[in-house]
Formats: C-alpha cells, sequence, structure tokens
C-alpha cells in the first residue's frame, strides 16, 4: 500500500523523499522471503506487470518519479488482493478516473465563475485556436487563483500571430517545481493534483473491509 507520510508530503511539497520507497520496498521483499510459499505465478505477473506500468507513465511523463517509486513500492508490497485482483493496477486506474474526473468539474466550475464574473466568452485571447481545442480547454485549465500554488502554465504567445495566445496541454510535471509560485492570476494553468495521495485513499478505500475486521 502506499506510503501515509508519502501521501501527506506529497499533498503539501510535491516532494517525497526517495527514501520513503526504499524502506517500505525493502520490508515488502523482506515479508516475501519470510513466507515465499504463498507466492505464486500469478504474484509474480502482477509485480512485473505493475513495475512496467509504473516505469511507463514515469517515461511518458504522466506522473513523477516518486508516483512511479510507489507503484513499484505497492507492487511488492501487495501485488495481488482478493486472490486475483492487481492491487497496483486497480488502485491506479480509479486514481486516474477519480482525478481526472474531479479535475474537470473543477476547472468547469471555475471557467462557468469566470464568465458569469465577466459576462464575456472565456478565452478570446486564443484568437487562433480551434472551437474544438477551446471546448477541450474548459475541461482541463482555468485561470490561476491566489491559493493555487503546484501549477503549470497551460499557455503561450501564439507564433502565428502576435496579439494571440496559444494553448499548451498536458505539460511536463518538471515545471511544476519552477513554475509553483506563478504571480499572473490571470495566466490559465494546469493543477497538478497529488497522485499518491489520491492512490493512497482508494488503496484504503479498497481494503477498508480487511481493516475494519483488524479493528474489530
Amino acid at each position: 500500500m502506499t506510503n501515509p507520510n508519502g501521501s501527506i508530503t506529497d499533498f503539501k511539497t510535491r516532494k517525497i523523499p526517495d527514501i520513503l520507497w526504499l524502506v517500505f520496498g525493502g520490508m515488502g521483499v523482506i515479508l516475501y522471503i519470510w513466507d515465499y510459499q504463498t507466492m505464486t505465478s500469478y504474484h509474480v505477473i502482477a509485480i512485473f506487470t505493475s513495475v512496467f506500468v509504473g516505469v511507463a507513465i514515469w517515461r511518458w511523463k504522466i506522473a513523477g518519479l516518486a508516483d512511479c517509486f510507489a507503484i513499484i513500492t505497492m507492487a511488492v508490497i501487495l501485488p495481488v488482493h482478493y486472490e486475483f485482483v492487481m492491487m497496483p493496477i486497480m488502485v491506479l486506474v480509479m486514481t486516474f478516473f477519480i482525478m481526472v474526473f474531479g479535475m474537470m468539474l473543477y476547472n468547469i466550475s471555475l471557467n462557468l465563475v469566470e464568465m458569469l464574473r465577466t459576462k464575456k466568452w472565456i478565452f478570446l485571447d486564443f484568437k487562433t485556436e480551434s472551437t474544438y481545442k477551446k471546448a477541450f480547454a474548459f475541461l482541463i485549465i482555468h485561470k490561476k487563483r491566489n491559493h493555487e500554488k503546484f501549477v503549470i502554465s497551460a499557455e503561450k504567445n501564439s507564433e502565428m500571430k502576435y496579439d494571440s495566445k496559444s494553448f499548451v496541454f498536458l505539460s511536463s510535471r518538471k515545471r511544476v517545481k519552477r513554475n509553483s509560485q506563478l504571480q499572473s492570476n490571470g495566466m490559465y494553468v494546469q493543477n497538478v493534483p497529488p497522485l499518491i495521495s489520491y492512490m493512497f485513499g482508494i488503496a484504503v478505500f479498497l481494503l477498508l473491509p480487511e481493516i475494519l475486521s483488524v479493528l474489530s
């Protein structure tokens, strides 16, 4: 399962010490060495599949290196649940689904509030962008608010027209540190949600019956 300390650190700073994953991953390896009889071929498949997926989403810049380590650690500690569910894959799929759905609702609500406040159509500065791109942008970006720290710029000056802007979608998470203190509240940005915090919450939810049985 993902580390709760790592989840808190990810939520507050988006920085997680790699030593956390080494410690908890090492504990998982020791447990399997101690109780190797419980290992099956399906456990091995689940571990290698989860590791591959974790490395892939990091290499494709969908998630950060710490998120990759979290998936690998979870694969070592609890690769299979209910004898057939690949726990890391299930947690990751549910996390992305909830995270994407939640962020879309967040962006839509902020953009609607912006339109009601200004009584203007949104994205008027993006003169060269198509209607389809603007519709997509309505779901995934918004104007930066004062309270937002961990965001990345979603706009740049258009190369086609000097007084226009163009969208920058799916920017690298590596830019979060550099743009974490963006000053312009009028800039369109994308939020970078704490993936590990979401993963920890989903993992606790899936393990809730076992947790309650232990506490009862």
